[in-house]
């Protein structure tokens, strides 16, 4: 890669792509040198510390003046834990810049002394959920070991070495067994996630503060669950027993076979259904239902629908690798409000959000781990102009609270 002589002429470079200046010699060099910190993250090693800190504050002047012109910069680091591409080269130079930022950052060199508490922080969710049995037992599953768990109506219930919650029926009772399917429910916490395989072979990922309510073999012409919170589904085809959702008793969705996600949390404004392949048909399940109501609207592949109390329904494209972010062990905003994203950040560190002011109207694109602390998340958001404060917990069950500042 070419090099350049000093310091000060990368400082030279990157201000004229800025400015708009750049040749286009140097507008490819500034790229590809951005590339290789995918590759090669050692390459800052060759600056001094206040050649790194000089360089960084330059990043942060820039990335400032651009939030306070009021553009949407994406609030991107660049090493492999928090992974992201760019869309536009426009945008390169803040990602740059942030990646210069954070990994100068990190690789300081810190002094704390022995007596100083740690400062407060939230750890991510992780794989809890409980099982509810027809007679009422309940099994807490992140706390069991693998293997066979209880039998239900012929069915035999096993948490298998990846974790995963199987019903072994494959749909029909186990030979010789009494042939009556018993509801069963799992349930995820906030801050929690789990992934089952139901008895007719369809898989069904939960996200925090989820749960779904299932017979333990379907009987009969369909295949009808219950859920609440947000649900993946990829369904086992059987175009002679249509699979159908009941969601919070306000949404009903047949399918034969499919990959969707729903999201039908409480404090979201609507119920959203999206698809990822196949085909589903959605309709409002609420009372009151006029004929309107009553129709039946089918998705296609990247639809998604919104239906909101009074059983509107509406229908537009979105991206679905946003969408289905969670359950892929991320998290991804695509111009993403603040409030959004702070719902999110509450289910799955299970704290307390709470605003000193009115809620900041700051948007945010980028992709982070939800493997990673609360601070990491907040850390980045900073960059966008919004202070944070993290507490200990004022409510009951709660990790704790973080305080959004003007």
């Amino acid at each position: 890669m070419k090099q350049f002589d000093s310091r000060q002429d990368l400082l030279k470079m990157l201000q004229k792509y800025m400015d708009g200046e750049a040749t286009k010699e140097e507008k490819e060099f500034l790229e590809s040198y951005y590339q290789s910190f995918d590759h090669k993250p050692e390459i800052l090693n060759e600056y001094s510390e206040e050649e790194r800190e000089k360089l960084g504050s330059e990043m942060e002047a820039y990335l400032l003046r651009t939030i306070e012109r009021g553009a949407s910069p994406e609030i991107v680091p660049l090493w492999s834990k928090y992974r992201l591409g760019f869309s536009a080269a426009a945008s390169i130079l803040v990602i740059f810049s942030l990646g210069l930022i954070f990994y100068a950052t990190r690789n300081r060199p810190r002094q704390v002394a022995s007596h100083v508490a740690a400062p407060l922080d939230f750890s991510p969710g992780g794989d809890k959920a409980i099982l509810t049995l027809s007679d009422g037992t309940t099994v807490v599953l992140d706390s069991i070991s693998n293997g066979r768990i209880a039998d239900q109506g012929g069915v035999r219930i096993n948490k298998n070495k990846e974790g995963q919650l199987v019903y072994s029926s494959q749909g029909e009772a186990l030979p010789g067994a009494e042939e009556v399917a018993r509801l069963n429910r799992i349930s995820t916490p906030v801050g929690g996630q789990y992934q089952i395989v139901l008895p007719d072979g369809s898989k069904v990922w939960l996200n925090a503060k989820s749960s779904i309510q299932f017979p333990t073999f379907f009987s009969g012409k369909e295949r009808r669950v219950k859920i609440t919170g947000e649900c993946y589904f990829e369904i086992a085809k059987n175009k002679d027993k249509p699979f159908l959702v009941d969601v919070n008793g306000m949404q009903e969705i047949v399918v034969t076979g499919t990959h969707f996600n729903v999201n039908s949390y409480d404090d979201e404004s609507a119920i959203r259904t999206s698809l990822l392949e196949g085909s589903v048909h959605v309709k409002f399940a609420g009372k009151g239902m006029d004929a309107r109501q009553r129709r039946s609207i089918m998705l296609k592949p990247g639809d998604q629908s919104s239906m909101i109390p009074n059983g509107d329904l509406r229908i537009s494209q979105v991206n679905m690798n946003e969408v289905v972010a969670w359950k892929n062990g991320v998290f991804e905003f695509n111009k993403t409000s603040l409030e959004m994203v702070m719902r999110q950040i509450s289910r799955w560190y299970n704290v307390e959000i709470t605003y000193e002011k009115n809620i900041p109207s700051k948007v945010f694109s980028g992709k982070i781990h939800r493997s990673v602390n609360a601070s990491q998340i907040l850390e980045i958001l900073r960059f966008a102009g919004v202070n944070f404060r993290m507490e200990a917990a004022s409510k009951d069950g709660t990790n704790g609270r973080i305080v959004v500042m003007p």
